[in-house]
């Protein structure tokens, strides 16, 4: 009967839809970016990548991982999953959180490998066999 009363019922409600929709967003965002995590994982796996891009051949580093691992544990992440390399595509990856994660690229050629023991991470660096076929 009314028409344009169904108009304005359905203008208001879309309305009201889309703005809820996008302060749940809004929340979102600010709840992750006040969460360290995210920070955390990216300033890691940047450190790690560019350290080893820059080191020699039988180099190990030793990274102090102590904001990392009290996080970790924090949010029910086990400490033998937070580090990881991906040799195929030359990527570090440290994830804090169950699911995600933040992954950077490195150049070297290197053989590189990752190994955790109480807070510190070593990356150790060694020249890669060019007689592997």
């Amino acid at each position: 009967m009314n028409k344009r009363g169904d108009s304005l019922v359905i203008e208001t409600v879309t309305f009201t839809l889309f703005n809820l929709i996008f302060f749940v967003g809004m929340l979102i965002f600010i709840y992750n970016s006040g969460n360290q995590t995210s920070i955390l994982e990216e300033s890691y796996a940047k450190q790690i990548a560019l350290m080893i891009d820059n080191a020699k051949p039988d180099m190990a580093v030793l990274i102090n991982i102590n904001d990392v691992k009290d996080v970790a544990l924090k949010n029910n992440k086990p400490l033998d999953k937070v580090f990881s390399l991906d040799k195929q595509t030359n990527k570090v990856k440290v994830s804090l959180n169950l699911g995600g994660g933040y992954a950077y690229s490195y150049f070297s050629s290197n053989d590189v490998s990752l190994q955790e023991k109480d807070n510190w991470l070593s990356v150790i660096i060694k020249k890669t066999n060019s007689t592997e076929k």
